[in-house]
């Protein structure tokens, strides 16, 4: 009985599911497995150096949330992305475009109690056959999400993964929007993340 069960097919998932919450995205080749010795909120400025990253200094915040619309409070924000001259802090980035000393690189973040994490970072530059995006792993309490978050205003259909997204609702669940301004005058953009399964 036990052989058989395991010999049984796995229940397809439901399709509205396929739909709903955030896309689950490729991890990218550039992932920072190296060891990374700062990893606050703020990417634009390095300990111990008195200037700010090259680029456009922009403010991402948003909310982790489940499929009922709930918080996700605690959850673990990894992000990753490339710098205002378009390099991946990463040795098997070959790109030739140049590394910046002041730009972090990445961040991990917790969500506070109501599933809320603000970072404060450059702009991303595409490269290659890539638009702009920034890469996020995130650990929810029963859920893991791997995904890319894309800028609207860019021609985001013109990018080598964006256009392979399923849906028109997952396409616009994967895309940031404008929304004010942060600290200091910077723009804002606004991004939510739907984990699908969490309970």
């Amino acid at each position: 009985l036990v052989l058989g069960l395991l010999l049984l097919p796995a229940a397809a998932p439901p399709p509205d599911l396929l739909r709903r919450g955030t896309p689950q995205l490729t991890l990218g080749p550039f992932y920072p497995v190296a060891g990374r010795s700062e990893l606050d909120a703020d990417l634009t400025r390095v300990a111990g150096r008195p200037d700010i990253a090259f680029g456009e200094v922009i403010e991402l915040f948003g909310q982790v949330r489940d499929l009922g619309g709930r918080p996700v409070p605690g959850a673990r924000i990894d992000l990753w992305q490339t710098n205002g001259h378009g390099a991946y802090p990463h040795a098997a980035d070959d790109s030739g475009a140049a590394q910046d000393p002041n730009f972090q690189g990445g961040a991990v973040v917790i969500a506070d109690g109501q599933g809320r994490y603000r970072v404060r970072t450059v702009k991303p530059l595409p490269y290659a056959n890539r638009q702009r995006h920034i890469h996020f792993d995130v650990a929810g309490r029963q859920r893991r999400l791997i995904t890319q978050m894309f800028f609207d205003g860019e021609p985001n259909e013109t990018d080598s993964l964006f256009p392979n997204i399923r849906t028109p609702e997952q396409k616009v669940a994967a895309t940031a929007v404008r929304s004010g301004t942060g600290g200091g005058g910077v723009p804002a953009w606004s991004w939510d993340m739907v984990l699908a399964g969490e309970t």
